[in-house]
């Protein structure tokens, strides 16, 4: 047994033994780093084929209920997808196909602020500085696809600075108007593009990437419903940004994001996609080689809100306090 199956046995006895695991983990992260719990994970059947037909992955994401009309948000690697033979536009223009005029397509389009890794990296107090946001050219990190689906006729893009979407057709426009309105809004909030994602009734899929470690969706249990266990200062870190969008205006605003150590060290990822799993709300695949998934955000949040009175999937151990997380 390899250490990352022997990790996934041993955390899926306890949400407490995943987070005690999580500690050990990131207090020792420089020595264990290959070992990184938020590492992509293969599944057993997927091979390193030298082709592979995308027709295939369609097809299963029709099997899944996908179809024209559909509101649909793709998490992506385009590595993995290079052996379909298929370019990333022609990747999108597929996937546009399926939806059909009728559907939208959304992939997040995650971003790298340099600005903000150098003043943590030194030191700085990040309350007291202004770090920018180019909507249009600040760079992504979510990959070759979200990155073309910015470049497509049409395509709307969030102007919160953390996990925001890009999407085209017709909901993208309404998607976006309003996620940066509100004090101090958050990524999820009532407000933003993954709310109105879930009130929409949109699906979730992955491609080439795994939907376990991409299920954003999921935070807007946290952020969205009011409903959260542990109060906005013991939650949340501020920032401010200056937000410069497609008309190259410039404008300031103050936005909150979840302190990093919840979703490091705190989460029993393990075991909620498990619970996700049994209640037929998250499936994960292997479609002629490519890692595939699909969440159905209806049925997740229906199970977390059962289960988020003590604020499930984060854990404290015994002998820490909510206080103390940064």
């Amino acid at each position: 047994m390899n250490i990352s199956a022997l990790y996934n046995r041993l955390a899926s006895f306890s949400p407490y033994v995943e987070v005690f695991l999580r500690h050990i983990y990131w207090r020792n992260a420089k020595r264990l780093g290959k070992y990184n719990p938020n590492k992509i994970s293969k599944p057993k059947d997927e091979n390193e084929s030298q082709s592979a037909d995308f027709e295939k992955v369609i097809d299963w994401l029709r099997s899944k209920g996908v179809k024209e009309g559909d509101l649909l948000i793709v998490h992506s690697g385009y590595g993995a997808l290079e052996k379909t033979g298929l370019s990333p536009d022609e990747i999108i223009n597929r996937l546009l196909d399926l939806l059909g005029p009728t559907g939208t397509l959304a992939m997040p389009v995650i971003r790298r602020y340099k600005d903000m890794e150098k003043a943590r990296k030194e030191g700085e107090d990040l309350n007291s500085l202004v770090f920018k946001y180019n909507v249009k050219k600040t760079m992504v990190t979510s990959g070759m696809l979200p990155y073309t689906l910015i470049q497509h006729d049409g395509a709307v893009i969030s102007h919160h600075p953390f996990n925001p979407l890009c999407a085209v057709g017709p909901l993208a426009k309404e998607m976006m108007e309003h996620n940066i309105e509100g004090d101090a809004p958050s990524p999820h909030g009532p407000n933003s593009c993954w709310k109105f994602a879930y009130d929409n009734g949109a699906k979730v899929c992955s491609i080439g990437t795994d939907i376990e470690h991409h299920n954003t969706i999921m935070h807007i249990v946290e952020e969205a419903f009011g409903m959260w266990c542990w109060p906005d200062d013991i939650w949340y870190n501020t920032f401010r940004f200056e937000i410069i969008d497609e008309n190259k205006q410039s404008h300031f605003i103050k936005v909150k994001n979840r302190k990093g150590e919840w979703g490091s060290k705190h989460i029993a990822e393990i075991n909620v996609c498990n619970a996700e799993k049994k209640a037929g709300a998250m499936f994960s695949d292997c479609v002629d080689g490519i890692t595939v998934g699909y969440v159905n955000p209806q049925k997740m949040v229906e199970l977390l809100n059962r289960k988020n009175k003590n604020g499930y999937p984060y854990f404290l151990l015994p002998f820490e306090k909510a206080t103390n997380v940064e």
